[in-house]
């Protein structure tokens, strides 16, 4: 148990440390569960080892050396480690728990499920194991319960340039969601971070932290979905995935009482944000202001508790036909919602339709504004079904991104208009960065061709 606590990437200690969104916790672990015990394969090896007089003993009957941390481009990383050889195949484990000590006192992990990524081999000892939470959160308590006053998440991929609190420091963005006092801050490596990331050395990052006060009596799911709440709708202004990898509570003193730890969708970062001017009145503090409130009901429904993550992961795909694939479900999806939510259609109606008759719905049912240079020549008809159906793109592909960017465009200004936001989105003007009001569809001001 005396060995390091990352064997066998002892070497790699202070790169995987450098920036984390959580530092190195070590500790003796154990678990509950490991692989299905019934599965023919398992039952198997076990009668072969019995043959062989092995008897090593079971995964869950023995403690072993554990540490895990999050490094700055990754989620969580959990380190197993034994004195003979490893006990885990690549398999799904269940019940794990770590104590031990960190950088901020005693800990105990709770990781409800994980799953063995990589393992030793047979010929290896010490041996070891890395695994990773999965499918629920993990949870990581610090000494004494105590009363939780301030709560603390850090975001990924979501940046800022200058904050807005006149009094305080610089780099803190101030925002009322819901009445409640939210400031985006800086982490203290936020500048370098961003260097790496801009120059494309680390495909993601967390740059930007952001911390609200628990409410009296309030639990930890409700502060829970209340961040959770505000990082989805960071991914509309910034257009990718701005998930929560870690989410602390604090005590009165600053103190950390407990953590959530999450497998976050992470995104590529990508620099850019949806409004002009996020740090002034009418930028970032505006649509908190007038759109998180409808941002939480939308969530709650069926309809619309998808379009987010869709929305986020439109420039995720690496081909400009994925792309414009996953676009055109994202517009499909804000149509036939928008028409089922009206009762202007039912929702087996709305699914039966096509892209063009959805768009005449939009212009009929819901009187939007879809000028004709949005559907000219069909472009858009005729791009979605060839990248939906694995055809050559039809026109040119400078044609086809100009016409993506535009699409794009408008989703998002169809988006925010149904969450109430009515100040200005970044857009061009004849192709250069310009911004316009909100319900502004003119090509003009929605065409990014120079």
């Amino acid at each position: 148990m005396d060995l390091p606590a990352i064997f066998p990437f002892i070497e790699d200690l202070d790169r995987l440390e450098r920036y984390c969104k959580l530092p190195l916790h070590s500790g003796i672990g154990q678990i509950a569960g490991h692989g299905d015990p019934n599965h023919p394969l398992t039952v198997a090896f076990s009668r072969a080892r019995e043959a062989m007089g092995d008897s090593r003993p079971d995964p869950t009957e023995q403690p072993f050396a554990a540490s895990f941390l999050i490094p700055a481009t990754r989620n969580c990383l959990l380190f197993f480690r034994w004195p003979a050889d490893c006990p885990l195949s690549r398999n799904f484990g269940h019940g794990l728990t770590v104590t031990g000590d960190s950088p901020h006192g005693p800990f105990r992990l709770k990781c409800p499920q994980f799953y063995v990524r990589v393992t030793s081999g047979a010929w290896e000892k010490p041996g070891w194991a890395i695994a990773a939470p999965i499918n629920q959160p993990a949870t990581v308590t610090y000494g004494d319960d105590r009363p939780v006053v301030m709560v603390t998440a850090t975001i990924n991929n979501f940046d800022f340039e200058y904050g807005n609190v006149a009094d305080g420091p610089k780099k803190v963005l101030r925002v009322q969601a819901s009445g409640r006092t939210v400031d985006f801050t800086w982490r203290k490596e936020r500048v370098q971070l961003r260097r790496l990331v801009d120059a494309g050395i680390i495909p993601s990052a967390a740059l930007v932290t952001f911390s609200f006060e628990a409410w009296p009596g309030a639990t930890d799911d409700e502060l829970t979905g209340f961040a959770h709440h505000v990082a989805s709708l960071c991914y509309y202004i910034v257009g990718q995935h701005t998930g929560i990898p870690v989410l602390s509570f604090l005590d009165k003193d600053g103190r950390v009482v407990r953590r959530t730890i999450a497998a976050s969708i992470q995104s590529k970062f990508r620099p850019g944000n949806i409004l002009p001017c996020p740090h002034a009145v009418d930028g970032l503090p505006q649509l908190f202001s007038q759109c998180f409130d409808e941002h939480v009901r939308m969530q709650a429904s069926d309809l619309w508790r998808r379009l987010p993550l869709l929305y986020a992961a439109v420039e995720d795909p690496p081909y400009l036909e994925q792309k414009y694939a996953t676009l055109m479900m994202a517009v499909e999806l804000l149509i036939r919602s928008s028409l089922v939510e009206g009762c202007h259609l039912t929702l087996a109606e709305a699914e039966s339709k096509t892209l063009p008759a959805l768009i005449g719905a939009a212009r009929g049912k819901l009187q939007w504004d879809v000028p004709k240079h949005y559907t000219e020549e069909e472009r858009y008809r005729l791009v979605r079904n060839a990248v939906d159906h694995g055809n050559t793109l039809p026109h040119a592909p400078t044609q086809v991104r100009h016409d993506f960017d535009k699409w794009r465009l408008f989703l998002i200004r169809r988006i925010l208009i149904r969450l109430g936001y009515s100040g200005k989105v970044a857009s061009p003007q004849k192709g250069f960065a310009a911004s316009s009001p909100i319900d502004e569809f003119s090509e003009e001001h929605n065409s990014f061709r120079p």
